[in-house]
């Protein structure tokens, strides 16, 4: 099963260099170019079914044109892609295609009857495994994490870039839905108006911190037995901790956009920041430099990452500022540098002015893969004497890196204990998506799945002030309402093209939705306990009671039909209102408007 494309694509590309020979029997030079050139395809294709090895071994997936356009530019990616290279990986990858080379020089050529015959049943055996292992793989083996081991790499880098080229096609959801059904992304100003936050006049300044590739999964704050955030739980004593809150997508550019423009972006693995970074709509910063306050990006992140300045800049953000801006010292790696000098930038950017109020986003990156610890720092020993988990190694790494940027996160509440600023402020707290580890699923990273450990996402929201006693809170919400809380605490009126609302609004949807597009379309969502995924690539459904399953091992699916069909009318509500306001927001930016409404009135598909 999972070599019959292999095979399949072997076979092809034998037919078409003998084809190249038939047709070229007149030249003999030009016989000779087209050898070395098949010759040299060869060898290429050799090499890279060994870093397709390598490459399936993290991603569960063959590379394809959407992860290379997601992964950005190659600089950005060195670090992470030179984590996997050993020396027995780069001999291998030297030494099979010289020996193909070899192989096919050493071979003689095959003529005759006798020779024809022999690749006749050659490629019969072919053609007879090709067809065995795909109604293996499209029958019994169909429900394995693994299946897309069936798919040749060659192939699909291929098709895949052949599809980008053409176009894509997101795949359908043939479910009618009543027209309420938007409801969900589109809340009118005065359902907002009802919001029932606690305010007092003290509270002026915010700081939202993003913690880079962080599910609450591995946070001791929710949990975890892993001890990896003391400080966090520390501040939670003056916090609302909410237990149920997500991102909409698993990748950071995508939810960068959700968080600054209170949308819900459509399921795509095109990121919004290199395709529409004029993308029509206000940010938090826009609101709030418009009533006097000082504004920042600031990240340890460098910023130029598939376009993320550009999105940002005309976002209402006074400045942005990147490793490259923000830096003291040398990288950590090709993604950025350290939270502690991300912490101290952050403290010197608030003492710049203390007279104004100031709105932040604070973004921190050193739990990115490959988890870089900072020289010199102590490793934890997370696992002790206990059972190892499937990927100790990464895991140790990654587990020691949140325990670092927890530890820059416990200066930064210091910080504004020092300066007095503690009754003046709120820091709320999430990630930017999760990040999987092989457990409770077969499941590495992020961006292709969407069990709870790629989106469900800490959020906390921190003000002595306002929250004297720390509690929990079982409110579902997602990344687009972040945006409306901040303001609703704040006592200002949110934009009316915000999807978002307050997570203290009285009237709210018990449903919170998400999406990963990195190789099958994944739709889902959260109401009250269910949870809810539909597989448009494959037709398939998964349903889960997280009250008794927290986990998400038991699918309930077959056992509830009704159930999964309501579920996806609220999907298919959502994929429709979202290829809706992509397609407004298409006409808006041709016409150079970053700033217009898409109309409230139901919309048709974008095409």
């Amino acid at each position: 099963m999972s070599s019959h494309q292999d095979v399949a694509f072997a076979a092809a590309f034998g037919l078409a260099a003998a084809g190249a020979f038939v047709l070229l029997g007149r030249w003999p030079r030009a016989q000779r170019w087209a050898g070395a050139a098949f010759v040299g395809l060869g060898a290429v294709g050799v090499l890279y079914a060994v870093a397709s090895v390598q490459i399936f071994a993290f991603l569960r997936s063959p590379l394809t044109y959407a992860l290379l356009y997601m992964a950005g530019d190659m600089g950005s990616m060195r670090s992470s892609i030179g984590s996997f290279v050993t020396p027995g990986l780069l001999a291998v990858a030297v030494l099979l295609p010289a020996a193909y080379v070899l192989l096919v020089r050493r071979v003689p050529p095959a003529e005759g009857a006798r020779a024809r015959a022999r690749a006749a049943v050659l490629l019969v055996l072919a053609a007879g495994w090709a067809a065995w292992g795909h109604r293996t793989a499209n029958g019994r083996w169909s429900d394995r994490s693994d299946v897309l081991i069936a798919k040749s790499p060659h192939l699909e880098i291929l098709a895949s870039t052949a599809t980008a080229v053409v176009g894509e096609t997101v795949p359908t959801i043939a479910e009618e839905f009543p027209a309420e059904h938007l409801d969900d992304f589109r809340p009118a100003p005065a359902v907002r108006a009802h919001a029932s936050a606690p305010r007092t006049a003290a509270v002026r300044n915010v700081l939202v911190v993003v913690m880079e590739s962080t599910a609450t999964r591995y946070l001791s704050l929710y949990g975890s037995r892993y001890p990896t955030t003391p400080h966090l739980e520390a501040e939670s004593a003056h916090a609302l901790v909410y237990d149920r809150f997500y991102a909409h997508v698993g990748f950071t550019a995508n939810a960068l956009v959700s968080l600054t423009l209170s949308i819900h972006p459509y399921m795509t693995w095109r990121e919004y920041t290199q395709e529409y970074p004029a993308f029509p709509g206000r940010a938090t910063a826009d609101v709030l430099q418009a009533r006097g306050y000082r504004t920042a990006f600031l990240t340890s992140a460098y910023v130029d990452y598939v376009n993320m300045d550009g999105f940002l800049r005309h976002r209402g953000y006074d400045e942005v500022r990147g490793w490259k801006e923000l830096g003291d010292g040398p990288e950590l790696n090709s993604w950025g540098g350290t939270d502690a000098a991300l912490v101290d930038r952050t403290l010197q950017w608030i003492d710049r002015d203390r007279a104004r109020p100031f709105y932040a986003t604070v973004w921190t990156q050193q739990s990115h893969h490959p988890y870089d610890p900072v020289p010199g720092q102590p490793i934890v020993d997370f696992f002790g004497s206990g059972p190892l988990p499937p990927d100790d190694w990464d895991l140790g790494r990654y587990l020691n890196t949140v325990a670092e940027t927890d530890r820059q996160l416990g200066r930064l509440f210091a910080g504004l204990r020092e300066r007095g600023l503690e009754d003046e402020t709120l820091v709320l707290v999430t990630g930017d998506h999760g990040e999987a580890f092989g457990d409770p699923h077969p499941t590495w990273g992020h961006g292709f799945r969407l069990y709870d450990e790629a989106v469900r996402v800490p959020l906390m929201i921190w003000s002595p002030a306002l929250f004297p006693q720390g509690r929990r809170e079982p409110t579902l919400g997602g990344h687009v309402d972040v945006g409306p809380t901040v303001l609703d605490l704040l006592g200002v009126e949110a934009p009316g093209e915000w999807e978002g609302r307050s997570l203290f609004a009285r009237e709210r949807p018990p449903r919170v939705y998400f999406y990963a597009a990195n190789d099958d379309y994944l739709l889902g969502l959260r109401e009250g306990d269910l949870k809810y995924v539909y597989n448009a690539s494959r037709g398939r459904d998964l349903l889960f009671d997280l009250a008794r399953d927290p986990d998400e091992r038991h699918d309930l699916a077959a056992a509830h039909p009704e159930v999964c069909r309501r579920l996806r009318q609220r999907l298919a509500a959502w994929k429709q209102h979202a290829s809706g306001r992509l397609s407004q927001a298409r006409v808006l930016m041709a016409r150079g408007d970053t700033v217009g409404r898409p109309p409230r009135a139901p919309v048709e598909a974008a095409p």
